[in-house]
């Protein structure tokens, strides 16, 4: 069998399937709004397009899985009614290895912003499909759902088994959809996440530090009566943030001092950090016109591989720290930092595993061009899989934009183009019996 031949005819007679999947799943609402998310239409969506193609579906709640609430990765706190995994299973005819494509249908919530496109519309224009998940990550997973019944529907007869899993609950740091997968389904001998990468290889991801800083004002500062209004006037809440923001090159400074990890020596910004976002006292007439007695700062430090969350938060505690001594008197009571979503621990593989080379070697015969492989820029559910389950795992995906953002789209091409390479690589790695 000529498997790039096979794989773009294949992917030409899918390619209208693909974009109606594609468009489906981003017209249906499913967003992650901890502790709960709407992702329920979407994964029945999902396990109904198996079960109309005589595939078998898996539908369950994540922590309904056993061990999951007890396991040590497990985050608390979210609510999983209605908000099932799906999974399904193709076995192997022996002699391959086997292989889980995965991905997840949530979605953040709708970004602020002008979307010129509508959010849930899956509006096609000049080569792009725009919508809320669009590239993270609806576009990529109806490719690989489709990818999947391909298969199925060829009559190949593979020699390793290939999994396809949608989980919930990715994004805000949830995780815990693709922990309970593994734990009702155990480990394979390799994986794809689906993200978006622009056709590159992450066999690595960034870690996550995301803290909450909590500022307060003294008492009645503002407007104040009588002799204390002097001494109250520097102790607010926005100078505290002015004051923390324009020292923030210090802690970036800290971070860029640590050693790269290989897989990050092409970032300007190997490990950067971002404030995401800041608050306080509301806005509008319906507000006071005084000093908030409270604001609040979204902090986000990205760490490497080799970096642990001790040695992130401790960067980050002593940059705080000399901020506050250098600024006493604006800081009479000092910030708290909370932590709402779990730390992400960065991850890496080898890049010369055979996973990865036999993925580069799949992209290169479909695109003929070696693919570039480096870290991911985001952190993601590859730490689950590398270093709670000992799996080797990569991300791979289209190319697209605006993630996150007002309007979010996919490029249709690359899509196709992924498709192919991952066919191609599908048949590489678990093997086709002649």
């Amino acid at each position: 069998m000529d498997r790039q031949a096979f794989a773009h005819e294949t992917c030409v007679k899918h390619r209208d399937e693909i974009i109606q999947v594609m468009q489906d799943l981003v017209r249906i609402p499913s967003q992650n709004t901890p502790p709960g998310g709407e992702e329920g239409r979407c994964q029945a969506y999902i396990a109904g397009y198996l079960r109309q193609a005589g595939l078998a579906a898996d539908v369950y709640e994540p922590d309904q899985v056993p061990g999951l609430v007890q396991h040590e990765a497990f985050w608390p706190g979210r609510d999983y009614r209605a908000r099932p995994n799906v999974s399904s299973l193709m076995p192997g005819c022996g002699g391959g290895r086997s292989l889980l494509i995965t991905g997840h249908c949530d979605t953040v919530p709708q970004a602020e912003g002008n979307w010129t496109k509508a959010p849930l519309g899956g509006e096609i224009d000049h080569g792009r499909l725009y919508g809320l998940g669009s590239i993270d990550m609806k576009g990529p997973l109806a490719a690989l759902l489709v990818l999947f019944k391909a298969v199925a529907e060829s009559g190949i007869a593979l020699g390793g088994a290939l999994a396809f899993e949608s989980v919930v609950d990715e994004e805000f740091g949830g995780v815990n959809g693709t922990i309970a997968g593994r734990l009702r389904n155990g480990p394979m001998d390799g994986a794809v996440i689906a993200e978006g990468t622009n056709l590159q290889i992450y066999p690595a991801a960034r870690g996550l530090l995301i803290s909450n800083l909590a500022f307060r004002s003294a008492p009645g500062i503002w407007p104040a009566v009588g002799p204390t209004e002097a001494s109250n006037q520097r102790a607010n809440v926005i100078e505290q943030i002015g004051i923390l923001l324009s020292h923030l090159d210090e802690l970036r400074a800290m971070r860029r001092a640590h050693p790269v990890h290989p897989l990050y020596s092409s970032y300007p910004d190997p490990a950067p950090l971002e404030v995401t976002k800041v608050y306080a006292g509301g806005w509008g007439s319906q507000v006071p016109v005084t000093i908030p007695a409270q604001g609040l700062i979204e902090l986000i430090v990205e760490a490497l591989p080799g970096e642990d969350r001790a040695g992130v938060l401790n960067d980050q505690e002593q940059c705080l720290a000399s901020v506050i001594e250098r600024n006493k008197a604006a800081f009479a009571t000092p910030p708290e930092t909370r932590f709402h979503i779990r730390w992400m621990p960065p991850t890496a593989m080898d890049p010369v595993h055979p996973l990865v080379a036999t993925l580069a070697g799949s992209v290169q015969r479909v695109t003929g061009t070696r693919p570039p492989i480096a870290g991911a820029p985001y952190a993601c559910d590859l730490f689950a899989l590398q270093r709670i389950f000992n799996m080797s795992a990569v991300v791979f995906g289209p190319s697209g934009g605006n993630a996150h953002a007002a309007d979010e789209y996919l490029e249709l091409d690359s899509l196709f183009t992924f498709w192919e390479c991952l066919l191609c690589f599908v048949l590489d790695w678990c093997g086709v019996a002649e």
